[in-house]
């Protein structure tokens, strides 16, 4: 999750790029996890403008809910943003339920694109217990 976190929020808004990645995520099955949460914020941590977080696939043994409200902020400390990591601020967050009873892995694949112009796509491997 942090690295995910990290990779939505660090990008600068005359650095627009898009980027991959992966993140590995455990889960209890029928328990609620956190997968993705972010905004992209000013430096006064007011929400800078709306990002745009979809599932693009995934998940085949649950539900996700995408969740506009408060989350925590994740930006490097040589960012003069990473102040608002201490503080929940307005954002996106992305939940996961497994099916109840299944065991096994699952995959939800996100479309991230930010406020200041950066596009990301990430696959969450989530494995069930």
């Amino acid at each position: 999750m942090t690295a995910l976190a990290l990779l939505a929020l660090t990008a600068s808004p005359a650095a627009a790029f898009t980027h991959s990645s992966s993140v590995e995520k455990k889960a209890l099955s029928g328990q609620e996890i956190y997968l993705y949460g972010g905004s992209t914020l000013n430096p006064d941590c007011s929400k800078a403008g709306n990002d745009d977080v979809r599932a693009t696939s995934g998940p085949s043994h649950g539900k996700i809910k995408i969740v506009h409200g408060k989350t925590f902020a994740f930006y490097p400390k040589k960012d003069q943003r990473s102040k608002c990591n201490s503080r929940k601020v307005d954002g996106i967050r992305i939940l996961y339920r497994s099916n109840a009873g299944f065991k096994g892995r699952d995959q939800v694949n996100l479309s991230i694109h930010t406020y200041t112009g950066n596009s990301f796509s990430t696959v969450i491997y989530i494995s069930v217990e």
